[in-house]
């Protein structure tokens, strides 16, 4: 979500943002990670990484004075909706295999990918000039 976020916030065009935010899922999957899977079912974990993700996406949000980011995290995450992941897992399994790797390394994973993408956006200051057109 962070990462579809960062995306909204940096991309202009919004074909274009929600192209780059859905096909990152698919890239980002390929990184070994610690898979929570929210989105089949809500347990403690999942809530926290949901209230999370949803919180720093807020944040780019707000950052950026913009409602994309929240449009890049919903496109982000489109491809683990029911019904829409199973006709997708295949034909983008072969290219980008998804890889999960458990706790702690996992979990970091996830961490440095979030910082990435949190500074990419631009979090620690307001950066408009440098969205990509």
């Amino acid at each position: 979500m962070v990462t579809g976020a960062a995306v909204g916030a940096r991309v202009r065009r919004p074909a274009a943002m929600l192209s780059l935010a859905f096909a990152s899922h698919y890239v980002l999957d390929t990184v070994p990670h610690f898979n929570i899977g929210w989105i089949n079912g809500l347990t403690l974990n999942g809530a926290i990484d949901l209230g999370l993700g949803l919180v720093l996406c807020g944040i780019v949000a707000w950052k950026v004075r913009s409602w994309a980011p929240l449009a890049g995290a919903l496109a982000a995450v489109l491809p683990d909706a029911p019904g829409l992941k199973e006709p997708l897992e295949g034909p983008t399994s072969a290219l980008l295999p998804h890889r999960t790797w458990g706790p702690p390394w996992g979990i970091v994973a996830e961490a440095v990918v979030t910082i990435l993408a949190l500074t990419w956006a631009g979090v620690q200051g307001i950066r408009t000039s440098g969205r990509i057109s």
